[in-house]
């Protein structure tokens, strides 16, 4: 086979595999590009090898970048390449505690509250399901070099014909527009048909002179009318390619932030997708894209309490968990493990550090992690190093949020010391329950979030008062768990449940059999219910 290579470049040959087979490992040696954004040949080398089979597909892709005599084009192929590894298609299904399939189709359920139905018959044949990834397929193992090819000239094209990508640095084009996916999803080319959604918009900013600001609205404005939010796809955790969007024209907020995304890479804006993994006031988490300033930051507005926000990135970032965790530690919380996002909580507002002395950790866990109550139960949500004397010092951390420090053992949480109310000026307040008084109270049961979307706002009422009739627990957060501190039955007239002997300074949780968790904790403040 012949391999054509640029005076500049080299083809390293090594064969390495045992008895007859032989894999070949390709280096290519090139002078630092003149956009300063440095590829090490080590880079090119791991993911050629991650491609295995496929990596001929990669060669010539970075052969045929090479061949071109465009420096910049050759660098951005091999930063690509370089950032590959770890991007790809994860494919989600239902399964039961031991791994077991079970097909289901929520979509084909036609709502949400019949796709709810059906799951709960499934649950009550197999036992506690979930959806879980059973098959991750790299991009390197399957991605073609014209596919990787086309989408690399069609976004060179866009920042180099644009004039609103004038003042856009090289390192800022190959993290905010040259990546061809946006999450997880299924491989699928759509650089073309949205550059042909977008002709006539394109047109009118041409003519206009639009920057890049005007541009990124527009495009993003045209983008909602290409997919349109639907509560089903709760139900469908697997993200959606864009040709599975332009048949459903459907999906749920990650859905919609990759089309969005789609939609400004192709206008040549830089953009970014910034992401809450679980709200610190509600069930559930959010994504959204923010239009970026020449300095790379960009905020958008928070409808819902939050302790963090990360910033999505298709490069592995330094201050992510995954770049800071060697591979044979315990293993991290779900998402906190990646190593591509970014902490950018603090271009969304002041924020503040949180240092605590945490009870012992587990032999080998050299992190601790801060959790939020979402769903009911503690979903880690920042993380930070745990010293010798066993101190955690967290930053950067949005304020009036309740949060629980934990370690993570054996995939669960672990609580490492009492739950804290983080406020201003870093003056938290620590429910440790250190005080006896308790008192007697009436209160009621909060079933959804909050009405105000203000964060600086306490809340002292509900949304929904409690139903009459109905029985209600009250829990209190003591000693790493929940523990029962009474029942009582609400009065017929629909008015608050009463209860005696409630403990102070304490996180306190009413709950009912039918809740589904979605209640929220509270404090008692001056006789009157704060939820959290």
């Amino acid at each position: 086979m012949h391999i054509r290579l640029r005076q500049t470049l080299k083809l390293c040959v090594i064969a390495a595999l045992a008895g007859c087979q032989s894999a070949w490992k390709t280096t290519l040696l090139m002078p630092p590009p003149p956009a300063a954004i440095a590829v090490s040949n080590d880079k090119i080398n791991e993911a050629l090898l991650k491609a295995g089979n496929n990596h001929w597909q990669i060669e010539r892709f970075l052969n045929d970048a090479a061949d071109s005599h465009d420096d910049e084009k050759l660098a951005a192929a091999r930063w690509l390449v370089a950032n590959m590894p770890g991007q790809g298609f994860a494919r989600y299904e239902l399964v039961t505690k031991d791994k077991k399939v079970i097909p289901f189709d929520p979509i084909a359920c036609g709502t949400l509250a019949q796709a709810q139905t059906v799951l709960e018959a499934l649950e009550k044949e197999h036992g506690e399901l979930d959806f879980k990834v059973t098959k991750f397929t790299e991009d390197l193992s399957v991605a073609q070099a014209d596919f990787l090819t086309a989408n690399l000239n069609q976004s060179l094209s866009a920042w180099r014909t644009n004039p609103w990508c004038k003042n856009m640095s090289f390192q800022t084009f190959c993290e905010r527009i040259l990546p061809y996916r946006g999450t997880n999803e299924p491989l699928s080319g759509w650089r073309e048909d949205v550059l042909l959604r977008l002709a006539p918009l394109r047109e009118h900013w041409m003519s206009e002179n639009s920057p890049s600001q005007t541009v990124g609205q527009s495009a993003m404005a045209a983008a909602t009318a290409w997919v349109a939010f639907k509560d089903i796809y709760y139900m469908h955790p697997q993200d959606q390619s864009w040709s599975e969007m332009c048949l459903s024209k459907a999906g749920r907020c990650e859905d919609i932030s990759n089309v969005t995304s789609f939609a400004l890479h192709a206008a040549g804006v830089a953009a970014a997708s910034d992401y809450v993994p679980a709200w610190a006031d509600r069930d559930n988490n959010h994504t959204w894209d923010v239009l970026l300033d020449g300095n790379g930051k960009g905020s958008a507005g928070l409808f819902n309490r939050t302790l963090k926000v990360y910033r999505k990135n298709f490069s592995p970032q330094p201050d992510a968990l995954g770049s800071a965790r060697a591979k044979d530690e315990p293993a991290a919380p779900g998402w906190l493990r990646g190593d591509t996002y970014s902490d950018v909580t603090d271009q969304y507002g002041e924020t503040v550090e949180l240092d605590r002395t945490l009870e012992a950790a587990p032999e080998g866990h050299r992190f601790a992690y801060l959790c939020v109550f979402n769903s009911g139960d503690w979903t880690p949500i920042a993380w930070s190093q745990v010293n010798a004397e066993g101190k955690a010092h967290f930053s950067k951390l949005r304020t009036n949020v309740l949060a629980l420090p934990a370690y993570f053992v054996d995939g669960k949480v672990k609580p490492a010391g009492p739950p804290v109310l983080v406020s201003e000026k870093s003056e938290h307040r620590w429910l440790d329950g250190a005080t006896e008084d308790k008192k007697e109270i009436e209160i009621e049961i909060a079933a959804v979030r909050p009405d105000t979307p203000d964060h600086d706002t306490l809340i002292a009422r509900p949304r929904l008062p409690v139903k009459a009739g109905a029985v209600y627990t009250l829990q209190s957060w003591s000693n790493g768990t929940w523990k029962e501190v009474d029942k009582a039955a609400a009065p017929e007239d629909g008015s608050a449940v009463a209860f005696a002997h409630v403990p102070a300074n304490q996180l306190l949780w009413l709950t009912t059999p039918d809740g589904k968790k979605l209640e929220r904790p509270f404090t008692v403040e001056n006789g009157k219910q704060v939820f959290w």
